[in-house]
């Protein structure tokens, strides 16, 4: 039975109760804790590094689920979602009463309060901020160019693509395909006697396509605040795309 397709809501409600839900286990959640909504949601998927695979759409909804919460703009509410989520320091493998007493303190209520009135809230946010995710992202999403006709036709730039982003994101591409290419290239002859010598020369190629990849990976995140890197329709987590080339060296 294949995973169901990607899931797109229209609001934070469906969020709220499975993000409560969640809070028994803490993060990181695993295949068996994520639930059958949060890790199937359409940004989640598309950020996934193997979105047929459930545990690399897990994965991918734990790093999310981070970001999301580390980057809540209440400065009060903030760090004690993170505490309640499990992911301040001392809190990964804590029980949820014991995370509940944590954050009651840290915001100086009882902890009777702070379940009834202020923990809801904390879910709210968090739900709020992992669908307005959702929605930035859409709004960012670009359709990978349709099949050409057999004609002969060359497809051609539009003036959209001539853009600083639009080739650096190219070049990343140029040199994940580059780095792929260099690691096959190792492992294909460094079994074949004979062929040590250049088995190395493809190894030192790799290692240079990677170093040049991690720095235009830099640049990109630097440049343009976004930790996700566009092809066609799917977004890939900047450091998942080292993974993503195979890198093993």
């Amino acid at each position: 039975m294949g995973l169901p397709e990607p899931i797109h809501v229209e609001t934070s409600v469906p969020l709220q109760k499975e993000l409560q839900r969640a809070l028994k286990f803490g993060l990181p959640l695993s295949e068996s804790t994520a639930g059958t909504l949060l890790p199937h949601l359409r940004s989640v998927v598309a950020r996934s590094i193997h979105p047929d695979d459930l545990l690399s759409r897990v994965d991918a909804l734990n790093q999310l689920l981070v970001r999301v919460i580390v980057d809540l703009p209440d400065d009060d509410l903030g760090p004690a979602a993170q505490i309640l989520f499990g992911i301040a320091a001392g809190t990964r493998r804590a029980t949820l009463t014991a995370r509940r007493e944590k954050s009651a303190a840290l915001l100086d209520y009882d902890n009777d309060h702070f379940r009834k009135r202020v923990e809801p809230k904390i879910v709210e946010l968090v739900a709020i901020a992992l669908h307005r995710d959702m929605l930035h992202y859409k709004s960012r999403g670009r359709r990978a160019p349709a099949a050409e006709e057999p004609t002969g036709d060359t497809p051609s730039l539009k003036e959209e693509d001539l853009t600083d982003q639009e080739e650096l994101v190219s070049r990343i591409w140029q040199h994940v395909y580059g780095l792929r290419a260099e690691l096959i290239a190792t492992g294909r002859l460094s079994g074949q006697p004979g062929f040590e010598a250049k088995a190395e020369d493809h190894q030192q190629a790799a290692r240079r396509q990677h170093r040049e990849l991690r720095r235009l990976i830099d640049e990109y995140v630097a440049t343009y605040r976004e930790r996700f890197i566009r092809q066609g329709d799917t977004e890939y987590d900047a450091e998942g795309i080292l993974r993503l080339a195979g890198w093993r060296l």
